[in-house]
């Protein structure tokens, strides 16, 4: 069995094929924290919603968090804060190892292959950067998978590239990170991986915007559930905004995306390979790439800040949120020399 494995840092997606079937299966990164008393125990059961049980408390994961968090207007927790778990978190290491097990089962074979992308988080020069990435990669060895780690933005290439030879630029948008690749017959000529997403944007706006809620304490909290919903559920323009909250979001997101540009200038500028001198496509993923008008700020900020590539095209990815996975899916299905052709996959629940 083939698997791959994108651990975002807002949501970890999983894509495997299984015979003649793709399945697909996605959990949001988040937990939440309960008291351990009767009536939080008796609210999981008759509804349930599965728990475990560390240090005395009840810790609920994925979907089934977010909807707890709406009931009990209780604070969802990023699992991978800045793109890292805490060194001295244990239950948020618990949690991780959770979702990985309920989106990849165990291997068949020793030589079965997970492909997968690791979060990737601050640079402070601690012990803690490079931890995170063993954690995360041990724990899907431990499911009895070799395994390969790749950039987001050379899956999405392979991903999406076909009908230009696996040729251009693809801009995978996290939410600690934004990747940057350039392929060249599928073949990376420069990759990047500029620190900063669109999490710290969500949190200034909650915070901007009064977006909060209360715990039966009274302690506030920011509610980034509520914003995600808005971000989903509303017919956002980024190009004409509506709302003084649409016109905030367009001018964080062009602020992010102009930073970016000024970051990988450099690095493009340095990199000799002439295929970054020809009018390149450039793929766009990520879930907030989906809002209209996003294209259009990728582009003023490519003009803005004078990167130094030829963009004849700016798309975004077809396959979507599984883009990513699916590359990762297509390198592990070359690595085995097993060549089916990829359907659409089909989501579990």
């Amino acid at each position: 069995m083939m698997a791959s494995l994108d651990l975002g840092s807002s949501e970890f997606r999983s894509l495997r094929r299984e015979e003649q079937r793709l399945i697909a299966r996605r959990m949001p990164a988040v937990y939440t924290v309960l008291e351990d008393v009767p009536g939080n125990r008796r609210l999981l059961e008759q509804s349930q919603i599965p728990f475990s049980t560390p240090a005395g408390s009840l810790v609920v994961i994925g979907e089934p968090a977010q909807e707890v968090s709406r009931l009990l207007r209780h604070p969802l927790v990023p699992l991978l804060t800045g793109g890292v778990l805490g060194e001295q978190d244990p239950v948020s290491r618990q949690v991780c190892a959770w979702l990985i097990n309920l989106l990849l089962p165990r291997a068949q074979s020793p030589h079965d292959l997970c492909v997968m992308t690791i979060p990737c988080g601050e640079a402070t020069g601690t012990l803690q950067d490079s931890w995170t990435p063993q954690f995360l990669e041990h724990v899907v060895q431990l499911q009895g998978y070799q395994t390969c780690v790749m950039q987001p933005a050379h899956a999405l290439a392979i991903a999406e590239l076909e009908d230009h030879e696996f040729t251009g630029i693809c801009l995978s948008v996290g939410a600690e990170s934004i990747s940057f690749c350039a392929t060249l017959h599928s073949q990376p000529v420069l990759e990047a991986r500029p620190h900063k997403g669109t999490r710290e944007i969500l949190e200034r706006f909650a915070h901007e915007h009064q977006k909060f809620i209360w715990d039966s304490n009274g302690n506030s909290f920011l509610n980034l559930a509520a914003v995600s919903r808005w971000l989903t559920d509303s017919e956002i323009s980024l190009v004409a905004p509506q709302t003084e909250e649409e016109a905030w979001l367009a001018s964080a997101l062009e602020e992010l995306l102009l930073s970016t540009c000024f970051q990988l200038k450099r690095k493009v500028a340095a990199c000799t390979d002439s295929i970054l001198r020809q009018p390149l496509p450039l793929l766009i993923s990520g879930g907030i790439t989906r809002l209209h008008g996003f294209r259009d700020l990728v582009a003023e900020s490519i003009k803005l800040s004078g990167l130094p590539v030829q963009i004849s095209e700016i798309q975004p990815a077809t396959f979507e949120p599984y883009s990513v996975s699916r590359g990762l899916l297509i390198q592990a299905t070359l690595a085995s020399g097993d060549y089916p052709p990829l359907r659409h996959p089909l989501e579990a629940a």
